[in-house]
């Protein structure tokens, strides 16, 4: 597989029509979000350098397999994270907010379910996310993710641990690198 980054095709597009056709041709039925996000928010949200997306590309016909998208970003701790958890994350037991990096969106084309695991990408993810914290010693990476069980069993396989409920109600976990 390649992984290129998004902000490299936008600078070598010379049409971005051709691009959002192009990433158009990505498909997911369990998670329409993750779909609509490349189709329609990708391009904006790199162009406004609020995240950066990597697609994962199949070396023979050039289609996106899948793709990951990571900001940095601070979170708040709820009421009910233990000072212990606070202290690991921050390293004080009274902090009230960390930084980390998102992994925001990971998505896998349904095409390709045979070709390449969702656990293959997220290692992808996970690379890259390697690869800031040697540039800027931001250790810890979250996942956002609605609580089901699939998911849930998912990250908990590779690793994440639930650190709260967001506000959103969405299940924050983390992964210290």
């Amino acid at each position: 597989m390649e992984i290129i980054s998004l902000s490299s095709l936008i600078g070598v597009s010379g049409e971005e029509e051709t691009l959002y056709d192009y990433l158009s041709r990505f498909f997911t039925c369990k998670n329409k979000d993750v779909e609509s996000f490349l189709h329609n928010n990708s391009i904006p949200n790199e162009k406004r350098s609020l995240t950066r997306t990597s697609l994962i590309i199949h070396p023979t016909n050039k289609d996106i397999v899948g793709y990951f998208t990571l900001l940095i970003k601070p979170f708040h701790f709820s009421e009910e994270v233990s000072g212990n958890t606070r202290r690991k994350l921050t390293g004080d037991k009274n902090a009230v907010t960390f930084n980390t990096i998102l992994i925001a969106q990971l998505g896998r084309n349904d095409h390709y379910k045979k070709v390449v695991k969702g656990k293959e990408i997220l290692e992808y993810a996970l690379e890259n996310c390697q690869r800031i914290f040697d540039l800027s010693a931001l250790r810890f990476v979250c996942v956002e993710f609605q609580e089901n069980r699939e998911l849930m069993e998912f990250y908990h396989r590779n690793d994440f641990k639930v650190i709260q409920q967001n506000e959103s109600g969405l299940l924050l976990s983390y992964i210290r690198l």
